[in-house]
C-alpha cells in the first residue's frame, strides 16, 4: 500500500486541549481571574444547574486561592474560605472542550461531589484526589509506624 493513502491519526500529545466551547477562557490559566471565569455566561449557567443553592458557598470557599490551573483539559479553580483551610474548601473543574463542570466541596465537615458522570472512575484524578480523605496533621496517621530508637 502506498504510504500517502494511509490516513494519518493524530497522537494524543498533538491535541490542543485548550480548544473548544470555552477556548476563550484558556488565557486565564495561571492567573487569579476567578471572577472572570466564574462569571462567564456559559460557566455561570452550568454552575447554577449543577450546584444550585450551594454556588455562594463555593464562591466563598474559593476566596483564598492560587492561580487557575489546567489539568486533563480542565480549568481547575481551587481554594478555601479565609482562615478556614482544612475546614471549608472547594474545587471546580471546567472542561474547556465542552463546558462540562464538576466540583468538590468541603463544607461543615462534609465532603460532597457534584458531577453528572455515570461512574466515579470518569472523574478527573485531580478532583478525586481533592475528595480523598484528609490525613490528620495533628496526629499520627493510623497506617504509619513511628520508631523512636
Amino acid at each position: 500500500m502506498l504510504p500517502f493513502l494511509i490516513p494519518r491519526v493524530q497522537a494524543a500529545d498533538g491535541i490542543d486541549w485548550k480548544e473548544g466551547a470555552l477556548a476563550h477562557l484558556a488565557p486565564y490559566i495561571g492567573t487569579y481571574e476567578y471572577d472572570t471565569v466564574l462569571d462567564d455566561a456559559t460557566v455561570q449557567t452550568a454552575l447554577r444547574d449543577l450546584l444550585g443553592e450551594k454556588l455562594p458557598v463555593f464562591r466563598r470557599n474559593l476566596s483564598v486561592s492560587g492561580p487557575i490551573d489546567f489539568s486533563s483539559g480542565n480549568l481547575v479553580l481551587s481554594g478555601l474560605a479565609p482562615h478556614q483551610g482544612g475546614a471549608e474548601e472547594a474545587m471546580i473543574l471546567i472542561k474547556i472542550y465542552d463546558g462540562t463542570v464538576r466540583a468538590g466541596l468541603l463544607h461543615q465537615s462534609k465532603m460532597t461531589l457534584y458531577a453528572r458522570d455515570p461512574q466515579y472512575a470518569y472523574i478527573p484524578k485531580i478532583l478525586r484526589d481533592f475528595l480523598a480523605p484528609r490525613i490528620p496533621r495533628a496526629s499520627l496517621p493510623p497506617q504509619v509506624e513511628w520508631i523512636r530508637e
